[in-house]
């Protein structure tokens, strides 16, 4: 299985559907678009239209909440995470949660070049390996008292 898959499953998060925001824009807008969507990432982009980061809801609990930054006056260019980790369509779920792991972070951006195709998280990943998994899950989730048990 790899993150092609994932982003076929997803459907509405390809790159024509992704959600996106300028680095201009203020803290206060991307929660207020985060919120009204339910999503916890956005893409931030530049005023070229290219990728800029990603500001995602651990940056606003660490690098505005915390600090005490005002979110209507701190613009996303200050606090968003610039060094953005992403992974191609062919990159296997097993490699994407391991990097996800070991970076500590929950979504990650999907490229191949300049072509951004989409995002995913963590939990994005971990259901379609609990519903594609090949029954390597089903009785972990039965075990749980899942969904169906």
């Amino acid at each position: 299985m790899t993150i092609a898959s994932v982003l076929d499953a997803l459907g509405d998060r390809g790159a024509d559907g992704m959600h996106t925001i300028a680095a201009s824009a203020t803290v206060a807008e991307a929660v207020e678009q985060m919120g009204k969507l339910e999503i916890g990432a956005l893409v931030v982009t530049t005023e070229e239209k290219l990728l800029g980061g990603i500001f995602t809801e651990r940056d606003l609990m660490m690098r505005v909440v915390r600090p005490g930054l005002d979110a209507k006056k701190t613009p996303l260019s200050m606090v968003m995470t610039r060094e953005v980790q992403f992974v191609t369509p062919g990159t296997t779920l097993e490699a994407a949660l391991a990097l996800m792991y070991v970076h500590r972070f929950r979504h990650l951006i999907v490229m191949d070049g300049p072509h951004i195709h989409g995002i995913v998280s963590m939990r994005d990943l971990a259901y379609h390996l609990i519903r594609h998994g090949e029954g390597r899950f089903e009785a972990s989730i039965r075990l749980a008292g899942g969904p169906g048990t």
